[in-house]
């Protein structure tokens, strides 16, 4: 187990010499690259599940991990780059969360969100439960989330009440809405969006059970409210002045706007997925954006998904593990129009969890079982 800090520069990519490649697969503007790895002290971190329900704090100084098998979070000091400790979260008892985590959206300096299945908690960060309520039962019959709705990708609205949006998806319908509920009036209001319309011929039933769909994404970065989709390069924001979703639609000179093909609404079973699951992998994915309010731009990965029938693929699992990806950055301005794109070759596999701080991009990697993340500095755009 590695003890102390280091920081170890990789490489510089250098905007005109230093391009790999050439056409689509050239660097089109200037990236440094740095590789960072946290202490853990005597701690080891839960890396198993890529940092799956990890959040920053409102001010970016700390990183908490959810603990899947302990049912805790870790928290990361972001500025010595440390484990600072443990923080445990009750299930049952007067400060239980309920059974099966769901998320964490931290709310401010003294207070975070943190959902579980049909129990919604209000906790301080000593995990100390402060309120507890159930997103079902805000709002009329008509607006508010049914019991039957996936409610998820929450943010906090800036209305100075207790508000928020997120997604809420019918999967048996097909159906995806965003919905504000607003705590404070006790009110919930729908909101259609012409992107998850889209969806809904990504979405395949398996006949001997469940279902397999793409994933859409509400994300609250540079004080915007976000709603997009793996499936499209558009994006849709919240407008507090027409309270209604605006649609912004781009154009790339490196990749597919949106997918394309065409998929069976239904297959008989998970073997039958395999195939179909492959080829939506391989066309264009789209992850959600993210602000770098020191340079004032968004930036957003996309990705092929590469596959290699000679890797070795997941024991008792038809379903194929890919073996690689194409991935590519495009950068947005404050006003989310598209300034710059770049196909990004240190980057091989879909990027994990990542974030914005200090003006670059965090990326998580596990090295050798360590928490690291490589960060990327853009400029030249």
């Amino acid at each position: 187990m590695k003890q102390v800090v280091f920081l170890l520069t990789l490489v510089v990519f250098v905007g005109c010499g230093g391009k790999q490649g050439g056409g689509d697969e050239a660097l089109r503007f200037d990236v440094e690259i740095d590789t960072v790895m946290v202490n853990p002290g005597q701690e080891i971190l839960f890396l198993n599940a890529g940092l799956y329900g990890a959040v920053l704090s409102t001010d970016k100084k700390y990183l908490y991990n959810f603990n899947h098998t302990e049912f805790s979070m870790e928290k990361i000091d972001l500025e010595s780059l440390a484990f600072v400790r443990k923080i445990e979260v009750s299930k049952e008892g007067p400060n239980g969360v309920g059974q099966y985590f769901m998320g964490i959206l931290p709310l401010d300096e003294e207070r975070l969100l943190f959902r579980c299945y049909r129990q919604d908690n209000v906790l301080d960060w000593e995990a100390k439960k402060l309120r507890q309520f159930d997103f079902t039962k805000i709002g009329d019959d008509e607006n508010k989330v049914s019991e039957e709705e996936n409610f998820y990708s929450l943010v906090r609205m800036d209305d100075g009440l207790e508000s928020f949006l997120g997604l809420a998806n019918r999967y048996r319908e097909k159906v995806t809405t965003a919905v504000h509920v607003n705590l404070t009036s006790n009110s919930a209001k729908r909101y259609e969006i012409p992107l998850f319309e889209k969806t809904k011929k990504f979405q395949i039933e398996i006949g001997d059970g469940g279902s397999f769909g793409v994933q859409s994404y509400l994300v609250k970065e540079g004080g915007k409210a976000i709603v997009c989709s793996e499936i499209s390069s558009d994006m849709y924001v919240y407008s507090p002045e027409s309270d209604s979703f605006e649609a912004h639609t781009y154009h790339s000179e490196l990749t597919a706007a949106e997918k394309t093909g065409t998929y069976p609404t239904t297959v008989g079973g998970i073997e039958d997925l395999a195939p179909v699951f492959r080829r939506m992998q391989e066309e264009i994915a789209f992850m959600p954006p993210r602000w770098d309010e020191i340079n004032e731009v968004f930036y957003r990965f996309s990705f092929n998904s590469v596959f290699d029938d000679s890797v070795e693929q997941p024991e008792n699992s038809p379903i194929p593990r890919a073996s690689g990806a194409k991935v590519y950055l495009t950068v947005y301005d404050k006003d989310l129009n598209m300034i710059a794109e770049s196909f990004m070759p240190m980057i091989s596999t879909r990027p994990p969890f990542h974030f914005v701080k200090d003006g670059k991009l965090w990326v998580f990697e596990n090295i050798e079982d360590e928490m690291g993340f490589v960060t990327l500095s853009i400029s030249g755009v």
